[in-house]
């Protein structure tokens, strides 16, 4: 018959169905079963548009936005030009300490590195000011890095402190070294406590490229101000983080009423 056989052809194969569950979400949740038992691993390359489109049936919106979704769960990432893969499970750091990213991450077959981006002498201006306790104009050191969590980025980072403590970290090794272990290794510096912001971001085009993501991602967007003993502030930090591969993780107890 006509009719049946125009319906065949125009059909989805590769078992999605016409049903009262959109077809964008059928191919996400297959795909998404596929990743969560590592049938697809980490690191793995998704088929591309095309080739999905071909292989279900199905049309390149209807493809999108099941990647679109996947990747706002966490379990996809777009590379441009590149394509599509599987997520590295994200890492969590505890937030009952005042550690650093090295200490809280490094281990478990997990390496933390880093890169100087920059690190020069600037002025104290709105936030910085305010944050380190600075008149506005004051001159301040600003360090840039980007930190690597097993070669793949996981965190751009802006730190503002006075410039007395900024001369004495240029000796330091900024790069492999979490900056509150200098503080107290090498700088006699007692740690104290730390003041912390967490908020969700999009990234920016400049914090894409820097973080491998497309522009306008979820991000992870911390801000710290980290105290000495005597309330000072050593130093004010911006951190943008890769929301798919890092979170904040905290145990917290109830009171009894």
């Amino acid at each position: 018959m006509p009719g049946m056989n125009a319906r065949a052809a125009t059909a989805p194969r590769a078992g999605l169905v016409q049903s009262a569950q959109a077809l964008y979400a059928q191919l996400r949740d297959r795909l998404k079963a596929e990743i969560l038992d590592g049938r697809r691993p980490p690191g793995d390359r998704l088929p591309s548009e095309a080739e999905l489109t071909a292989q279900y049936g199905v049309s390149r919106i209807t493809v999108r936005q099941a990647l679109n979704d996947l990747q706002k769960e966490g379990l996809v990432v777009k590379a441009h030009g590149k394509g599509s893969f599987v997520a590295q499970p994200a890492v969590a750091q505890d937030l009952t300490q005042l550690r650093g990213l090295s200490e809280s991450l490094a281990g478990d077959g997990r390496s933390v590195h880093g890169r100087v981006l920059a690190f020069r002498q600037g002025r104290a201006r709105g936030e910085v000011a305010t944050h380190l306790g600075l008149a506005p104009g004051t001159a301040v050191m600003q360090l840039q890095t980007l930190r690597y969590l097993n070669r793949e980025p996981l965190s751009l980072n802006h730190s503002w402190m006075p410039q007395a403590i900024g001369e004495r970290l240029a000796r330091a090794d900024l790069a492999n070294r979490d900056i509150l272990s200098i503080y107290e290794n090498e700088l006699g510096l007692a740690v104290h406590h730390a003041d912390l912001s967490i908020a969700a971001a999009l990234a920016t085009a400049t914090e894409a490229r820097w973080l491998a993501v497309e522009a306008g991602s979820a991000v992870l967007q911390v801000e710290r101000v980290v105290h000495a003993a005597d309330g000072a502030a050593l130093h004010f930090e911006h951190t943008v983080y890769r929301a798919d591969r890092f979170r904040y993780q905290l145990t917290t107890a109830r009171r009894a009423p």
